[in-house]
């Protein structure tokens, strides 16, 4: 092939979800030649969530660094943002976001629960409360567990390697595309962000996961590798297995992480007013560069 020949962005975009979709139909004859067409049971959990992120999310973005590499002469590292190690900076930015933001996310996403479709959608509106409450059980049903190994195995899975497995794909490869292809930095954080929430398929848990992934964008952007915005999404979702192994197993009560900032029904969020307030001072603090780094 011929060195240095620029792929468009959206072209990069269109091969990652065609090697996604690949990769899900190996995973899929895979799953069903070990455990029978049944996608069922803890072990087939647990192994669908380890394919899910290596196979499907961390591969094609592998294959994208090498054809990138092929033909613009881009090294595998830097099309995959993880030349750069993180910084105790970015380590600390994102953790403190977490701490500092948590009663304004919680009430964000009691808002967006509570949110209802008009009269005529109501029927479908249902619908999608059945999909997502189906899918809480599958979950909830995955992080059941009253051994701490147990535990420490769940928190690796789903907190950790999703939390890489998810950024590799929709940061490096998808952000990663559009910032390479000069697309404009709001855009194409929010762009792809939306899309990662989309493809949760859940509409009542749509705009905090949207915040959360474009928080992550900025991040990578700030940062120059994928790293710290994968270690952000680690701690949310390694956080959630810790917290609902502890309430599962009684040592904390069960709504105490869930409510943090959720006022009593009339009452202003006061808590999550100043949790919002606080967040952006502390990023504002923080990201005082104002260009996206290269990797």
């Amino acid at each position: 092939m011929e060195i240095n020949k620029q792929m468009s962005w959206f072209v990069k975009i269109i091969l990652l979800g065609a090697l996604a979709m690949m990769m899900l139909f190996v995973v899929t004859i895979v799953i069903m030649i070990a455990f029978g067409a049944r996608f069922t049971g803890l072990n087939v959990q647990l192994t669908i969530v380890a394919l899910q992120n290596v196979v499907i999310f961390i591969v094609p973005v592998v294959i994208l660094a090498l054809i990138c590499r092929s033909t613009e002469g881009r090294p595998v590292s830097q099309t995959m943002w993880i030349a750069k190690s993180p910084t105790f900076k970015s380590i600390a930015l994102v953790v403190l976001v977490y701490i500092v933001a948590l009663p304004a996310m919680n009430w964000i996403v009691e808002w967006n629960e509570g949110l209802h479709l008009p009269q005529a959608l109501h029927k479908y509106e249902n619908l999608l409360h059945e999909m997502e409450d189906s899918a809480q059980g599958v979950t909830n049903d995955l992080l059941l567990t009253k051994s701490w190994g147990g535990m420490i195995m769940r928190f690796l899975l789903v907190g950790v390697l999703t939390g890489l497995g998810e950024e590799m794909f929709f940061r490096s490869g998808m952000l990663g595309s559009m910032h390479f292809g000069k697309v404009r930095r709001h855009v194409a954080v929010w762009t792809v962000a939306f899309i990662f929430s989309a493809i949760h398929m859940q509409f009542f848990g749509f705009v905090p996961r949207m915040l959360m992934g474009a928080w992550f964008g900025y991040v990578m952007l700030w940062s120059g590798e994928v790293w710290t915005p994968a270690i952000a999404h680690s701690l949310n979702n390694g956080l959630v297995v810790i917290f609902t192994f502890l309430s599962n197993n009684h040592y904390i009560d069960d709504n105490f992480v869930e409510t943090m900032g959720v006022p009593e029904k009339g009452q202003m969020p006061w808590l999550a007013i100043a949790s919002a307030v606080a967040t952006v001072i502390v990023i504002v603090l923080f990201m005082r560069k104002k260009k996206s780094l290269t990797p």
